[in-house]
């Protein structure tokens, strides 16, 4: 898989109360690396997600200056790829590798060498409907701490 997780996130819609029973199974179940390897992966999937919807950005582009219909989720990613970009390139500024590298990690899994608090963003992102709030994000950290301290 060299590396890098495949596909988009997704997962079961989940309400605060399993949201929060899904985030404690979570904690209870990660493992820390002993010894932090020093590759970012996060990093190299932001990188080959960027790729990835640049290349969405200019064929949909394409398309609509033919006047195709590209339906909303296109028209929204049009009208708002400048953003997105801009997100992404905060975050490779907000989270340099120096920084990335004294993440603890996880051990195993398939997020094995990924920082353990990106199991906890999918683990979010996927049973939130992608809606991510400051309500939710109390609930997930308060469920996770309960557990195990971040």
């Amino acid at each position: 898989m060299d590396g890098l997780l495949p596909g988009p996130i997704r997962g079961e819609l989940l309400g605060a109360e399993q949201l929060a029973e899904r985030v404690a199974a979570v904690a209870r179940g990660q493992r820390l690396a002993v010894v932090q390897r020093r590759r970012a992966q996060l990093l190299a999937r932001l990188t080959e997600t960027r790729r990835i919807l640049e290349e969405a950005h200019a064929r949909l582009a394409e398309v609509a200056a033919d006047e195709v219909d590209v339906g909303p989720a296109g028209d929204w990613l049009l009208d708002n790829f400048h953003v997105v970009r801009e997100h992404i390139l905060e975050v490779h500024e907000s989270l340099p590798r120096g920084y990335y590298r004294e993440l603890p990690e996880l051990a195993s899994g398939p997020l094995a060498g990924y920082p353990r608090v990106y199991e906890l963003t999918i683990t979010l992102v996927s049973h939130a409907e992608a809606r991510v709030d400051e309500e939710n994000i109390d609930l997930v950290l308060t469920a996770f701490q309960r557990v195990a301290p971040l």
